[in-house]
């Protein structure tokens, strides 16, 4: 798999609070433009991601501004420890809720089995950080419509609250997510995560599996440590090598739902491309 190139650059400590801060305004919502989802106009978001190598202080950073009419208030939500048998509720509709406990127009899609400790975390509209310092920044990215599928559990701001009330570091929570869409099902459109912990980032897109597969098609790219990504509203992954599992993960899924949809041919001799 490759992803764009942008030119390397160093951050400074005082733009990247800047770039922090202004992750608190919120995300765009998709609309439909043939097979293309798309965004509408004045709506949008931009995630960032920084590589060690590539910050003054030897820092990985993901950072994200998000701009649309959702939720605005912060809520942590400390450590928890869970009794056996207990359940993980799973939403719809939290993005334009005003307080943490505002339940109009809120959807419960189900519930999966709780885990026996769930960690601190920073609940935004987008859920961003965790007490182990796993971050995650969002943006929309749309996709095909083909692929959309609302049956699915799970919309991508409950999967990241999921991501970082369960796991340490980056590789965790996208084997986790992978694991969720593909029991429970995604239901949102596509979708961009940055996920970055102490030691390295990622670039995490994800999609539906279509109208008769409730699963995902997900795929994830390590950004080089001496390198800078960016996301702005489209896709950035391309081709796929899931031979190097060391910068490239995957859904077992990918080639084949392209294939199935027409958009694929293995027999012409293509590189497997997301």
């Amino acid at each position: 798999m490759l992803i764009k190139k942008t030119p390397k650059i160093i951050l400074t400590g005082s733009l990247l609070l800047g770039l922090l801060l202004i992750f608190l305004s919120l995300s765009g919502r998709p609309t439909e433009a043939g097979s293309q989802v798309e965004l509408e106009e004045g709506w949008g978001c931009t995630s960032i991601m920084v590589g060690r190598l590539a910050s003054t202080d030897g820092s990985v950073i993901t950072c994200h501004t998000c701009d649309g009419n959702y939720r605005q208030w912060v809520n942590i939500v400390p450590r928890r420890q869970n009794k056996p048998g207990s359940t993980n509720k799973i939403y719809e509709g939290k993005m334009h809720t005003e307080t943490p406990y505002d339940q109009r127009g809120v959807i419960l899609k189900g519930e999966i089995p709780e885990v026996p400790e769930t960690y601190a975390f920073l609940n935004t509209a987008y859920p961003a950080l965790n007490e182990f310092g796993l971050a995650i920044g969002e943006t929309t990215i749309g996709g095909k419509q083909e692929l959309y599928n609302p049956e699915g559990m799970f919309m991508i701001e409950e999967l990241e609250r999921l991501m970082l009330e369960r796991c340490r570091t980056a590789r965790e929570a996208i084997k986790l997510a992978g694991e969720l869409v593909k029991q429970y099902g995604y239901g949102d459109y596509g979708e961009c995560l940055t996920i970055a912990d102490s030691k390295e980032v990622w670039h995490f897109e994800i999609f539906g599996a279509g109208p008769l597969e409730k699963g995902a098609v997900w795929a994830a790219v390590r950004i080089p440590d001496d390198q800078v990504g960016i996301s702005a509203n489209i896709p950035r992954i391309s081709e796929l090598n899931l031979k190097d599992s060391n910068n490239y993960l995957a859904s077992d899924n990918v080639f084949r739902v392209a294939e199935e949809m027409g958009w694929w041919d293995p027999k012409k001799g293509e590189p497997g491309s997301y």
